[in-house]
């Protein structure tokens, strides 16, 4: 069952609009999974909607700063799956 905090950052999250369609990520199901690992941090998949998509860490780093500005979230990580290039994507969204 999915934590309060989870929740909030998926409802956060599925009103980011992308930059591609202009339509919400909820809309597209661009996140698949939001999910507390331990009190106050998070973990966000996410598909592009293609595999060669070049707006990819763009659309994470939007995701990371969305999660990080709900109140109680003190970590974000990241995981793209769907994308040619998902260990790039998630290596560069990730760092600090």
């Amino acid at each position: 069952m999915p934590s309060e905090l989870s929740r909030r950052v998926e409802g956060k999250l599925n009103e980011l609009i992308d930059e591609e369609t202009k339509r919400k990520f909820g809309e597209l199901n661009i996140v698949t999974d939001v999910s507390e690992m331990a009190t106050g941090s998070i973990r966000v998949r996410f598909q592009p909607l293609s595999a060669y998509s070049p707006i990819a860490v763009d659309i994470g780093r939007s995701i990371r700063t969305a999660a990080l500005s709900v109140d109680g979230v003190l970590t974000v990580k990241i995981e793209c799956s769907g994308h040619m290039m998902d260990e790039l994507v998630d290596r560069l969204v990730n760092q600090d």
